[in-house]
């Protein structure tokens, strides 16, 4: 399993993207699956290559680098979806979470500290070293919500994992 620093897109500063660019003509729907003029990429190769061509510029647009330079792609909520949500024990014995991620195939160790809840109760987190953000599908919310508990005191919520807790924090405004 590799860790968080996956090879998905250059990082970051490493693109210089000008105003104006075209579009790619793809799309990438709630659920997290990418459409090409309206017709679904199904093949798990292509979505790879898209993922180590991804990049968020701060206006949060995202765009593909491709031979004909830079391109935007539509992105309805987040780029990637996390579909199934695991806890094991690592290589030292302490507790992690594994996510895997939907056209993905190698699974991630999550940072629980990045988990956030957005519009309508829906849980983001960081993914490939904080890079870009993940909605979790609605099973792997439920396989996550497992875990989840309730401080009676500050009626927050959080996870704790190793001893630790991390807290589930508001989303931004203006963020999904």
């Amino acid at each position: 399993m590799k860790d968080n620093r996956s090879d998905c897109g250059p990082k970051p500063g490493e693109a210089d993207v000008p105003g104006g660019l075209r579009s790619c003509g793809i799309r990438v729907d709630e659920e997290g699956d990418w459409f090409y003029d309206g017709n679904k990429i199904f093949r798990a190769e292509i979505l790879e290559v898209f993922c180590s061509r991804l990049e968020q510029m701060p206006t949060g647009e995202f765009f593909l680098s491709d031979s004909n330079g830079p391109c935007l792609i539509d992105v309805a909520d987040a780029p990637f979806v996390v579909s199934r949500v695991d806890f094991e024990k690592d290589e030292s014995g302490g507790e992690r979470i594994v996510i895997q991620l939907k056209n993905i195939a190698e699974p991630q160790v999550l940072d629980p500290g990045t988990l956030t809840i957005g519009k309508d109760n829906v849980l983001y987190c960081s993914v490939f070293d904080g890079r870009f953000i993940a909605r979790l599908s609605r099973p792997a919310y439920y396989q996550l919500a497992e875990f989840i508990r309730e401080d009676e005191t500050s009626q927050s919520f959080y996870i704790e994992l190793n001893g630790a807790r991390y807290g589930l924090r508001l989303a931004a405004p203006n963020a999904p």
